[in-house]
């Protein structure tokens, strides 16, 4: 009898499970993420101790037109077509209001062997003078003697063509990811030098 109550219970158990309503993990509607990757000169500057944590830097003393935060991007995703666009925020502070710099196409987004052989990839490069004028300050309020005033942050937020938004919010633990090969490239610093 006892046997006949376990094959009757993993009956009822295994016929419940093919009810994809009744799966409490709903495993048939996961999908795997849609990121941008850091790659490129970037990727290695953000492992050198001089860029403290930053991807890119810039000088407060030098011509403040001729600065550029630049990166290079891989966009990972199980749909290679899938990007419609990247919007680019900065912040001054982490937790400060975030403003809109730019807007990268997806289509800037093409397969380069020179930085990923199997993701399309693409070149970001935003003027300083871009960021300052979104963040509305002056290069007079970075200090890159004040650690608290000598980054400025990049958020990229991705937008895929079925209107799904990825924020750089919801990359939430970027450790699991720090690696050379899967660094979100969605939140980043902009580090001041005198």
């Amino acid at each position: 009898m006892k046997y006949i109550s376990v094959l009757f219970l993993s009956v009822v158990l295994l016929s419940a499970c093919t009810d994809p309503e009744l799966d409490p993990f709903q495993l048939d509607k996961i999908k795997k993420g849609s990121i941008i990757a850091l790659r490129g000169q970037a990727a290695v500057n953000l492992n050198n101790l001089a860029f403290r944590g930053a991807v890119d830097t810039f000088s407060v003393s030098g011509n403040i037109d001729a600065e550029k935060f630049e990166f290079d991007a891989a966009f990972l995703s199980d749909d290679l077509n899938s990007l419609d666009k990247v919007d680019i925020y900065a912040r001054q502070t982490p937790t400060s209001a975030r403003a809109r710099i730019t807007t990268v196409a997806g289509t800037a987004f093409t397969l380069r062997p020179d930085i990923d052989k199997k993701y399309p990839s693409a070149f970001i490069e935003i003027p300083l003078r871009d960021i300052l004028t979104a963040l509305n300050i002056s290069i007079n309020d970075i200090d890159p003697n004040d650690p608290g005033k000598a980054y400025l942050y990049i958020e990229s937020d991705l937008t895929l063509k079925d209107g799904t938004i990825v924020p750089a919010s919801a990359i939430v633990n970027e450790g699991l990811f720090q690696s050379s090969i899967f660094y979100p490239a969605h939140n980043l610093r902009y580090l001041a030098k005198p």
